[in-house]
């Protein structure tokens, strides 16, 4: 399964790229689909900023994200690294009181934002001192009706930054620049061009039992935390979501390790509403979980079992992580390096992934042996760790077993008996 988004840069006066404007796409065909702007937003949200990660090429350039009315009401802007993401209003927005105390909010929290195709209407007065940018479409306003809204509000633009967009000639670049403008967008810049990237693939009736659980009346947390833990998926788009709010809430970038327990205590229910709504409500597919996937369900709860009878409960939750993340590179086809850059990791699970080193890594090791019947090597790994080749082919069925209840999880082939596979 893949993921498609269209990115079209945006320049400055000195033709030099300032950032890209995202547009989603779900296709190699560069149009927009025929789906609601909502679901387009969120889709784009979930798949560029919780799943596969965005790659280092785009690092140190700011993104354009449109934003529906709807999706601004309920928060979803926040979502996202102020950093690199500027918020822009998408042009249907009505200026509602409710839509200006959204803007309000994000403007006080440090996200800039920005007005998409610009109609000149006086009724967004109000919003211009929260925004930094807006855009002007040079082709469905006539320059002298720009230039005459510029001037006759030039004390309230007096802190504004000002795009033109769709310009298509030199001409209407030169034009706009001698005009005070500052950004610019267009086909006589670039045209979007679509990138196809690797999509993580989320078990479809966990991610119901999740959104039933997260919208009860009383949400059971370690429910959620134990329904989060059964889906690789899920458990890497919770852990970046929760670093983009650590980053949004405290400037934290790169902190501690924590646990997905407490990333659940952390963000609350508010917080986990709105993820489940981002992450679970946008990715429904038909596609089944594949061998990878049930092996990093095994991997990862055998290193928790592991963990817990060699290093104790602190450390099973970073060899939970270990364990799942083991196999994500393989699964996005992307560096385990770029990988862990992207969450919130200890220094122990990093060494054990980036590194191979440690106490952590030993355990996946031996997993990996035992994956591939080294059977010989394996109790090897096994005594090194303190284990005895009874105890870990207990902890490997029980792993097994654990991975086989979950619907969906175990792939449609045919294995042999379990009492064979870790003798």
């Amino acid at each position: 399964m893949f993921s498609f988004v269209a990115r079209q840069a945006i320049f400055d006066e000195k033709l030099n790229i300032f950032g890209y404007e995202l547009l989603f796409r779900d296709s190699m065909t560069n149009r927009f689909p025929d789906v609601s702007p909502e679901h387009a937003t969120a889709q784009l949200i979930e798949e560029q900023f919780l799943g596969a990660p965005t790659g280092r090429q785009n690092e140190g350039s700011v993104v354009f994200v449109n934003f529906p009315y709807e999706l601004l009401i309920k928060g979803l802007a926040e979502t996202l690294p102020k950093d690199r993401v500027i918020v822009e209003i998408l042009e249907t927005a009505e200026p509602t009181p409710r839509l200006l105390e959204s803007i309000k909010q994000l403007h006080k929290k440090g996200f800039r934002i920005a007005l998409d195709d610009f109609s000149l209407s006086n009724n967004w007065n109000a919003f211009i001192p929260y925004i930094d940018i807006i855009k002007f479409d040079v082709h469905e306003s006539t320059l002298q009706e720009i230039q005459s809204y510029i001037f006759h509000n030039k004390d309230l633009l007096k802190d504004t930054v000002f795009l033109a967009e769709k310009v298509e000639t030199i001409e209407e670049f030169e034009t706009y620049k001698n005009m005070g403008f500052t950004l610019f967008q267009g086909h006589f810049f670039s045209k979007p061009i679509i990138f196809k990237t690797k999509k993580i693939i989320q078990n479809q009736i966990i991610a119901l039992r999740l959104i039933q659980e997260v919208n009860a009346e009383t949400p059971d947390l370690i429910q959620i935390e134990e329904l989060l833990k059964r889906d690789i998926a899920l458990s890497f788009k919770i852990l970046r979501y929760a670093q983009n709010i650590l980053y949004n809430a405290r400037g934290i970038r790169g902190s501690r390790s924590q646990s997905i327990k407490d990333i659940v205590v952390y963000l609350g229910v508010t917080e986990l509403r709105r993820f489940v709504l981002v992450a679970c409500l946008t990715s429904f597919n038909n596609a089944k979980t594949n061998e990878i996937y049930y092996s990093s369900l095994i991997r990862a709860r055998f290193c928790e079992l592991a963990a817990n009878r060699l290093l104790g409960i602190h450390s099973s939750n970073d060899a939970f992580m270990v364990g799942l993340f083991s196999l994500l590179d393989v699964i996005l086809e992307i560096p385990q390096e770029e990988l862990i850059d992207q969450v919130v990791i200890s220094a122990d699970v990093r060494i054990a992934l980036h590194e191979r080193k440690g106490m952590l890594y030993q355990l996946v090791n031996l997993v990996q042996l035992y994956e591939n019947r080294e059977w010989e090597e394996a109790s090897l790994e096994a005594k090194k760790v303190g284990l005895t080749r009874g105890i870990v082919a207990e902890m490997m069925n029980e792993a097994t077993k654990w991975a086989d209840e979950m619907p969906l999880s175990k792939p449609a082939r045919n294995t042999f008996d379990r009492s064979q596979r870790y003798r």
